[in-house]
């Protein structure tokens, strides 16, 4: 049975695991909170980019740089910085290493956050370009990410352009997926002949690609980081939980032993006051 002297020594640890995860938990409810504020703001914009990519899909995909043959596949994958995201970055990783280890095609990878940096290299992937974002990123991120991309489609005219990241369904529940960039999908309007263009729609076209794409690149990276936000509040404020739990139990464990080595003195007192009586 562990002693009063032991038990104080892990209640000092439960008691400083409490306060950091309590900290960590502020720290990113904070931080969820302004992604939050951002991607609700530029939900709204981003939809617009994808509406008009959709009605005018034929017309962008001859401003995008041409495919060569026998090109290969290009994967963006996305992760978090940090740690302390519960599951968060282990099933992205494992998502994705899935869908490379089934790639029939050669395939380069441009791996994005820290972690995804440092898993991809101990698996032995290297890549194109790396990048790290910050914990709320900025537009101006995006763009960079896109003039990279953009780059190499001159380069090497990938076959396909694909997204692995984290899917932001509410702040319980992000789902790994993949995406191809320049994917279209019905448009959503029949009047869109009766648009009127300024100057001209090529032009608009032609200004508009570095936007709508950039737009989406955001939108991946926002979802991203918004849920390695709320992945990391519900990991610390289960860990928050179970230590202040924990400290419960033992304060409750060494109040016991205290009231039991007080009753065994009491009793040995007594005991010997009797002997010396007699």
């Amino acid at each position: 049975m562990p002693t009063v002297q032991v038990l104080k020594k892990k209640l000092k640890g439960v008691r400083t695991t409490r306060k950091i995860s309590k900290a960590m938990k502020t720290a990113a409810t904070v931080k969820y909170s302004r992604l939050s504020a951002v991607y609700s703001g530029y939900s709204r914009y981003a939809e617009q980019c994808k509406t008009l990519y959709n009605c005018y899909a034929e017309q962008f995909r001859n401003v995008l740089p041409p495919k060569k043959n026998g090109a290969p596949v290009c994967y963006i994958v996305m992760a978090s910085n940090k740690g302390m995201c519960g599951n968060f970055n282990s099933e992205l990783f494992n998502f994705a290493q899935d869908i490379l280890e089934r790639e029939s095609e050669s395939f380069d990878l441009i791996l994005c956050g820290e972690k995804t940096v440092s898993q991809f290299r101990s698996k032995g992937y290297g890549s194109v370009k790396e990048y790290i974002f910050n914990d709320v990123p900025q537009f101006s991120e995006a763009k960079m990410l896109y003039e990279e991309i953009f780059s190499l489609l001159y380069q090497k005219g990938y076959g396909s352009v694909k997204i692995i990241y984290p899917a932001y369904v509410n702040m319980m529940k992000q789902q790994p997926c993949i995406r191809e960039l320049f994917s279209t999908e019905q448009a959503e309007y029949s009047d869109i002949d009766d648009r009127l263009f300024i100057p001209d729609k090529a032009t608009v076209i032609n200004n508009s690609v570095e936007k709508i794409i950039t737009s989406t690149l955001y939108g991946v990276i926002l979802e991203t980081a918004i849920g390695a936000q709320a992945a990391t509040v519900m990991n610390m404020r289960s860990a928050y939980d179970t230590a202040t739990e924990f400290e419960e139990k033992l304060e409750s464990e060494i109040n016991r032993k205290r009231q039991s080595q007080v009753t065994a003195d009491v009793i040995e007192t007594s005991a010997e006051f009797s002997q010396e009586e007699e």
